[in-house]
């Protein structure tokens, strides 16, 4: 065990050595979990009006063209609606929003209730909410299978920021960001 992960597995308390798990579907949806995502709501317009669903399966993917990738479930109503739009807005929440994350989470209980709890207006032909930090509009460039999800590649026709704390999903609960204890510039990644 090299110097660098004897210190890691010491931090952590966990064994390096420790057996990976069979590939089966909840041992996948455990570590998914692990996975730590910024919450998103992904919206689209529809002739009887707006349509949304929260996501966290939601990646930058190029800078130049400008892109972003959703993967939404097969099933999804949204990702239908987005399909025969071609258009749709990918909205990251802020901290803080859990209700609204959970309501555009869950089957509406009637269409276009999600709206009634989300102040919204149309952008780029596509809803934007208002409390959003991040908002990126985009156009329906691909849609690729992927298993049980569909990936949609948008590309970004506008993009809109403020700061701010987003709202995460990590092991299976709303989450902030906080700083991590002796972090120092020094420290970061340097991004490729």
């Amino acid at each position: 065990m090299s110097s660098a992960a004897t210190r890691d597995a010491a931090a952590t308390g966990r064994d390096e050595a420790a057996a990976p798990a069979a590939v089966t579907i909840q041992a996948l949806r455990e570590a998914f979990a692990q996975l730590p995502a910024a919450v998103t709501v992904v919206t689209t317009l529809t002739p009887d009006g707006p349509a949304g669903m929260t996501a966290s399966a939601v990646s930058s993917l190029s800078l130049d063209p400008p892109l972003l990738l959703v993967c939404a479930a097969n099933t999804s109503g949204t990702l239908a609606r987005l399909r025969a739009h071609g258009r749709f807005a990918v909205n990251t929440l802020p901290a803080g929003h859990r209700r609204l994350a959970h309501t555009f989470a869950n089957p509406e209980p009637y269409p276009g209730h999600r709206f009634t709890c989300a102040p919204y207006r149309i952008v780029d032909a596509v809803p934007v909410l208002s409390d959003a930090l991040t908002v990126f509009t985009c156009a329906v460039e691909q849609t690729h299978p992927g298993g049980d999800h569909t990936i949609v590649v948008g590309r970004i026709t506008a993009v809109s920021h403020h700061a701010g704390q987003p709202l995460l999903w990590h092991a299976r609960s709303y989450r902030r960001l906080a700083p991590a204890a002796g972090d120092h510039l020094s420290d970061q990644p340097r991004r490729s």
